[in-house]
C-alpha cells in the first residue's frame, strides 16, 4: 500500500512540475504577414528620397506612371496592421498570390483606372491603378516584370 501511495505522490509531483514548465513557455504569436501599398509622388525628388530612405530595402519599387500629376509610385511591403494611406491618395494597389489573379483583375479594369500589373519579389503579383477615374484617368495600361 505504501508503494501505492508513493506512486500516486510521484505521479502528482510530475504533473506539477510539468504544469509549471509549460507556464514559464513563451507564448505562442502569429506569424508576421506582409502586404504591398502604394503611394504617388509628384516630382522624381520625392521618389528619389523614399528610394535613399529604404537604404536597398529589395522591397521598395519605384514605378512611372505616364501621367503629368502624379508620374511616380513607390510601391512598398509592409507588416499588415501597419499600415496608413492618406484619404487624399490618388492610387491603390491589390496584392494577388499569383499573377494569373492579378492579370485576370487587370484585364477586367476600365482604362480610366489607369492600371499597372508587377510581379514583385516575395512572389506575389500586385495591380495598381488610380481610386476614382474622375483624376481623368486614360493612360495606357503597363505591365512591368
Amino acid at each position: 500500500m505504501n508503494r501505492s501511495i508513493g506512486a500516486v505522490l510521484a505521479a502528482a509531483l510530475l504533473l506539477t512540475a510539468a504544469a509549471a514548465q509549460a507556464d514559464d513557455a513563451p507564448p505562442t504569436t502569429n506569424p508576421i504577414r506582409y502586404t504591398w501599398i502604394v503611394t504617388s509622388c509628384a516630382t522624381w525628388n520625392c521618389a528619389a528620397a523614399a528610394l535613399v530612405m529604404a537604404g536597398g530595402d529589395k522591397y521598395v519599387i519605384t514605378l512611372p506612371t505616364g501621367r503629368d500629376d502624379r508620374p511616380w509610385l513607390i510601391l512598398r511591403r509592409v507588416e499588415e496592421g501597419s499600415i496608413y494611406i492618406p484619404p487624399e491618395e490618388p492610387f491603390a494597389c491589390e496584392v494577388f498570390d499569383s499573377m494569373d489573379g492579378a492579370t485576370n483583375h487587370y484585364d477586367g479594369m476600365d482604362m480610366c483606372h489607369a492600371p499597372i500589373v508587377l510581379s514583385v519579389p516575395d512572389g506575389r503579383a500586385v495591380v495598381t491603378s488610380l481610386t476614382d477615374c474622375g483624376g481623368g484617368g486614360g493612360g495606357k495600361r503597363r505591365s512591368v516584370r
